[in-house]
């Protein structure tokens, strides 16, 4: 059973990047020493410049190709826990295989570099997705939960190779990784166990490195693109499934490390259904300035009309994270107001 405590060390790869920068924030401001990986010297200072002062310590090794055979493994040596969180997100790729190959080899590849040079970590909790438990073809209403599993996005990238929809090409990946990740436990049975944590879309304020735009992950890049007036009256509602705010999926990283009950399960964490619909309507409350200048949609505030939005959508059913963990979720209002001033502070818009 892990006692990962105050004052132990935890692995955190790409450290760099929206959520695990955040889950690197948490871990220090509780007490925990944080090595993080980077694929670049830059991408460590910019981190060990912002994380100064924290109560842990921070430091940070540099892992280019996560895909390479024994890449993590000076990484892992000495650590108490790994978040694995380096694995790419992008519906742009020309190939099923230039996500996949990564995200499985990256899972795989930390994974047995702690079975060679460091059997005695005690946990390693993996970011997984709610695409690896989505299946495309169930309409809703449907509440997908922990036991839920993608068979869908593989079959299509399979059958349709560089042809397959980008969305699939980026759920393949996802479920691939973690089938792989659950299966390296049953068929090698280490001393140490595994979490997964399952988010829906990820929104909330970005502290990781991001100099333009452009750059901006997948997820908060949509609602920037509200935010900025590149969406029309028509894009509404825009259904975008279920989301969590940033901070409350890097926790129940921090949660599922260190609670002792958590090992060999799965977490997903969403705060339920919302719409393009919500972003405009806040918006329009917290950034006038922006929503009269940049021509933003006007959303319909009307009680029934949102409700019938939630109603008719897919759920993700995120109370276990709730019961098991304690985790408590942020309410949407909180999560798109604090994006959208970090994202003027960042662009200075």
């Amino acid at each position: 059973m892990p006692s990962i405590k105050p004052g132990s060390t935890v692995l955190v790869t790409g450290a760099s990047g929206y959520i695990a920068s955040h889950t690197t924030d948490i871990l220090l401001s509780k007490g925990y020493n944080v090595r993080g990986t980077v694929r670049s010297d830059s991408k460590g200072k910019y981190l060990a410049n912002l994380f100064k002062g924290k109560q842990g310590k921070f430091d940070f090794v540099i892992v280019e190709d996560i895909s390479k055979q024994g890449a993590f493994d000076n990484a892992v040596k000495n650590v108490d826990g790994v978040a694995h969180m380096a694995s790419p997100y992008y519906f742009h790729a020309e190939t099923p295989e230039e996500l996949s190959v990564p995200a499985i080899h990256g899972t795989v590849g930390i994974l047995e570099s702690l079975k060679r040079t460091n059997p005695n970590v005690q946990r390693v909790v993996v970011t997984s997705s709610s695409a690896s438990i989505i299946d495309g073809t169930i309409k809703a209403p449907h509440t997908f939960t922990e036991e839920s599993w993608n068979e869908i996005s593989a079959k299509r990238c399979e059958e349709l190779g560089a042809k397959a929809s980008g969305q699939d090409k980026y759920r393949a990946s996802k479920v691939l990784a973690e089938r792989a990740f659950w299966k390296f436990f049953e068929e090698n049975k280490p001393s140490f166990d595994g979490v997964s944590i399952n988010p829906t879309l990820v929104l909330g304020p970005i502290i990781h490195q991001c100099d333009k735009p452009e750059s901006l992950n997948t997820s908060v890049a949509g609602y920037y693109a509200w935010l900025t007036g590149r969406k029309s009256q028509d894009d509404l509602p825009a259904q975008n499934g279920n989301y969590v705010d940033v901070r409350d999926t890097a926790l129940a990283h921090v949660l599922a490390l260190t609670t002792p009950g958590s090992g060999g399960q799965r977490f997903i964490t969403s705060n339920g259904p919302f719409s393009a619909n919500d972003y405009v309507l806040q918006i329009e409350k917290d950034f006038p300035d922006l929503y009269k200048a940049n021509n933003v949609p006007r959303g319909n505030n009307d009680k029934d009309y949102k409700s019938n939005l939630i109603n008719q959508a897919i759920k993700f059913d995120g109370s276990n994270s709730i019961r098991e963990l304690g985790l408590q979720y942020r309410p949407i209002e909180e999560t798109l107001n604090e994006m959208g001033k970090s994202l003027r502070e960042r662009f200075n818009f």
